[in-house]
């Protein structure tokens, strides 16, 4: 039932019934008995007071439909992803609570939606670029294998052969392992945050693992003090991947990490990064080398896997295009 007719029945009936109530009320009151006259003059005040109740009611439901008609639109909208964050302000608080509660599922379910569209749009990213790395390795371990298989070579030229396999098996079993360290990041819906100090945290988890050319200076800017609040493995993959981002692309003059506040920058005077690219870096599998060279671009999921764990803790991670003499990398929080 509409909200018209019902408020005009439920109306009618409560006056109705208001009404007999007060005259009962009288009768007992008065203790005397309710002749014919008083009867009549009763029947004709509650009889006449229906109209009334019945134009109350009636404006009442107009007005009251009119804002549930608008819920409702909202909602049809929502149906049809047609998403609103506008504010409504209304003299009903009950109202306002709901047209409140529908902008918070109209945010949540329009960020749900561009959620599930990006990752589909990096699924489809990852399985073509799977497909386009996992090719040649497997060509070619193939045709070695059926070489061998058929005895088309040379005992002499075997272990040569046998390093060739390793090679692409190797290269095979580090694109499994990023792909499963990217699929990991996305994973991240909470982290187990530690208070940390970043020099010696710097000196004795990171800076071991990097190997940079002798031409190329590695320097730390942190204090003895400094400190941030992360998850630990997910800042050393983090400080890991983006110097060795940077090692592979500097190779005269320095990297080198500087903390800030509760921010981290990494930067270096290598090749740098075109504003043009400083939006998609982020995206897995994005080589800024289109060749795609295997022995010095990587599988373009290093950045990508940075960015997860950053935003897991609560931080983010951006391209600092201001600076020219290279690439800065800025860790901050968000």
């Amino acid at each position: 039932m509409k909200i018209k007719p019902f408020l005009l029945i439920t109306y009618s009936f409560a006056g109705l019934g208001i009404s007999l109530c007060t005259a009962i009320m009288t009768y007992i009151i008065i203790d005397e008995p309710i002749g014919f006259k008083m009867t009549s003059k009763i029947s004709i005040v509650v009889l006449s007071m229906l109209p009334l109740i019945g134009i109350f009611s009636y404006f009442i439901g107009i007005y009251l439909s009119k804002k549930f008609e608008y819920i409702s639109q909202r909602l049809d909208d929502i149906d049809t992803n047609k998403f609103s964050n506008s504010s409504y302000k209304d003299n009903i608080k009950d109202i306002s609570n709901i047209h409140n509660s529908i902008t918070h599922l109209s945010i949540r379910l329009q960020e749900s939606i561009l959620e599930l569209q990006n990752n589909n749009d990096n699924l489809q990213t990852i399985i073509k670029s799977l497909s386009h790395d996992i090719k040649t390795p497997l060509t070619i371990i193939d045709g070695y294998l059926e070489e061998l298989d058929d005895g088309l070579i040379a005992y002499d030229d075997i272990p040569k052969v046998t390093q060739i396999l390793k090679k692409e098996t190797a290269y095979l079993n580090e694109l499994t392992s990023e792909v499963i360290g990217y699929i990991q990041s996305k994973e991240v819906t909470s982290s187990k945050k530690e208070l940390i100090l970043l020099k010696d945290f710097l000196h004795m988890e990171v800076c071991p693992l990097l190997r940079v050319d002798t031409n190329v200076e590695l320097k730390c800017e942190v204090s003895d003090t400094e400190s941030i609040v992360f998850n630990p493995i997910a800042l050393k993959k983090i400080l890991v991947n983006l110097l060795h981002n940077a090692s592979k692309y500097t190779k005269v003059g320095y990297i080198k990490v500087i903390v800030k506040g509760e921010n981290i920058m990494v930067e270096d005077t290598g090749i740098g990064i075109d504003t043009e690219f400083s939006r998609i870096i982020f995206e897995p599998f994005f080589a800024i080398d289109e060749s795609r060279n295997r022995q010095k671009n990587g599988f373009g999921l290093g950045l990508s896997i940075a960015d997860n764990l950053a935003k897991s803790n609560e931080y983010a991670l951006k391209l600092d295009n201001s600076y020219t003499d290279g690439c800065r990398f800025i860790l901050q929080k968000v």
